[in-house]
């Protein structure tokens, strides 16, 4: 029997952090315009001042003008209705908190509530900032996640949950010959010490150690540092509680949902687009020819969601055996749970043996019937610490990587400048400096040359003009030369950002992300789809910069948006059906 996707999600109820982000609006949408008879979904948000209406938000308040009033909504809105889409609305709450605090900062009352209620949990908030001050990028996360699973832990309910990382945490395994699989690796270091090693340093000390420790472990960032840290510590503390982790590469704009472009968060790959487009980044340092590992933020979500099914059918599909077990011979399900329970799993780096059965198990996916969702009111089974142990994710996967690069269709950076250069020629967006003129070199010395000569030291002589008396300056050109200046700094400081993913590759494999389409019926395929070969890249690259333009400087100047053609799984799909 073929699986529904949407089955899973019945009468449920989802907690998610990170909703107010670039995914979570686009995981929150996929949820309510494909599986509307969701029970609740609880977001994680704090309060915050608005700089444009000038006054506090609370989180209720941010819920239904950042989130529910992001045009990401609106083509559900427009097919809806306004009175269904109201309705539809009704099912979401906003819940007070902070992934820094204690207990995520969540009342009393509203832990309890989740406790009660929870079935899914994603947890995708995270400082994505790459130079984020070392100590506070722990707090985020690395405890974020520890303090969502922990909460996991207390819901009585609970299905599966979902912990989002990065590709990147393996940072050190690069080049094509390094197959990044989708597994643990063992680190030379304990991660719970070096964590609680970040956090007895002082102010001082982290402003002065925190370079020598990332340079000492070989990781370019905080960010890829502490989410690796994370994703041990997930695991060491799971338990009993049915998680898995999800790493996308690196994240673009949507393919398809909730519409081609939508984008409303500069990271990575759309600084880049935007700087270079703009004429603001002139020279950066890139090997054309490695790959550019970019993934559509609805395919991410597809995997996210997919999931969150098929870990949950997993645990459900492995009570009832184990209620048929005992049933046919009374104490052999608690004989068979108490050996697992007893086989180690070492808390830090896995070792060899551990590391092995993580890819023993990320191969071997079982297809399981779909359990139908509980009638209106009822609640799900609870779970029990005898029901589930650390070891009943045998033959379910505990990581899925959302990357390209394991595909044949991955693209470069040199086919992205390409895409990009067609798009611009001969065009310049009303807000650039310059129109696009891009060179891409692996040299530092001719790089600087180049920004210093071309860049850094005619800003100043500007700067020294503008500075003269009237008519030469005024305090309008110095104000635009202040804008000049942050321009040219910014964009020195993204070329050496992103050096570390600009000038290597990495190869991800994707095979558990693409197992989540094992048993699912057709509607599902499609509709949850991850997929590279739907991606072409020539047409996704103009999509994405259109989309920045429209919805980050919310000017599109003459620039229209490029239609797309159809991918190589849509012709070939043509091709093969009757």
């Amino acid at each position: 029997m073929s699986l529904d996707v949407r089955s899973g999600f019945s009468n449920r109820t989802l907690f998610m952090t990170g909703g107010t982000g670039f995914v979570g609006k686009v995981l929150l949408y996929k949820l309510l315009k494909e599986t509307p008879d969701v029970k609740r979904i609880y977001l994680l948000m704090r309060g915050k001042r608005s700089r444009r209406l000038k006054k506090y938000l609370n989180a209720q308040e941010r819920l239904d003008m950042e989130v529910l009033g992001s045009p990401c909504f609106e083509p559900l809105r427009q097919q809806l209705g306004d009175a269904k889409w109201r309705e539809l609305c009704k099912k979401i709450f906003a819940m007070e908190g902070d992934i820094t605090f204690d207990h995520l900062g969540l009342s009393e009352q509203n832990r309890a509530t989740l406790a009660k209620e929870a079935n899914f949990i994603v947890h995708l908030a995270a400082t994505v900032n790459f130079n984020e001050r070392l100590d506070l990028a722990v707090q985020m996360n690395t405890l974020g996640g520890l303090r969502v699973l922990a909460l996991a832990k207390t819901c009585r309910h609970l299905e599966a949950m979902v912990h989002i990382s990065t590709c990147y945490v393996n940072y050190r395994r690069h080049g094509d010959a390094e197959v990044n699989e989708e597994r643990l690796y063992p680190l030379e270091f304990d991660p719970e010490e070096m964590c609680k090693r970040v956090l007895g340093m002082n102010e001082a000390e982290v402003k002065t150690e925190s370079a020598k420790l990332l340079k000492s472990l070989n990781f370019p960032n905080t960010y890829t540092f502490t989410k690796c840290v994370g994703e041990q510590l997930i695991y060491k503390y799971k338990e009993n509680v049915p998680v898995v982790v999800v790493r996308p590469s690196i994240i673009g704009c949507s393919l398809q949902d909730p519409f081609p472009g939508w984008v409303d968060a500069l990271t990575a790959a759309g600084g880049l687009l935007l700087t270079v487009s703009l004429g603001v980044v002139r020279e950066v340092l890139v090997n054309k020819d490695m790959l550019a590992d970019v993934v559509p933020v609805d395919q991410v979500v597809n995997v996210i969601i997919k999931a969150l099914f098929k870990t949950q059918q997993h645990y459900k599909a492995r009570r009832l055996r184990l209620a048929a077990m005992e049933g046919a011979h009374p104490g052999a399900a608690a004989a068979e749970v108490a050996t697992k329970a007893a086989l180690p799993v070492n808390a830090g780096a896995l070792t060899a043996a551990a590391a092995a059965k993580s890819d023993a198990g990320a191969g071997n996916v079982e297809t399981t019937q779909a359990i139908d969702a509980p009638a209106e009111g009822d609640v799900a089974e609870s779970r029990s610490t005898e029901e589930l142990t650390t070891e009943a994710d045998e033959g379910l996967p505990f990581i899925y990587q959302a990357s390209t690069t394991g595909s044949g269709n991955a693209a470069t950076w040199g086919r992205v400048a390409c895409a990009l250069g067609d798009y611009m020629r001969g065009k310049r967006h009303p807000k650039s400096l310059s129109q696009m003129d891009l060179t891409m070199t692996t040299s530092v010395p001719y790089y600087q040359l180049r920004y210093y000569t071309l860049r850094y030291v005619p800003f100043l002589a500007i700067q020294a003009a503008f500075k003269l008396p009237a008519p030469i300056g005024s305090p309008k050109r110095q104000e635009l030369v202040s804008k000049l200046g942050r321009a040219v700094r910014r964009a020195d400081l993204l070329a050496w950002e992103f050096m570390d993913f600009t000038v290597r590759e990495w190869i991800y494999a994707n095979k558990n992300s693409r197992s989540l389409d094992d048993g699912l019926n057709e509607y599902c395929r499609k509709c949850f789809s991850f997929d590279p070969y739907a991606i072409n890249w020539y047409a996704y690259t103009q999509i994405y910069t259109y989309g920045i333009f429209k919805h980050i400087l919310r000017d599109t100047g003459c620039f229209k948006p490029p239609t797309l053609p159809q991918s190589a799984t849509e012709v070939f799909q043509r091709a093969s059906s009757l």
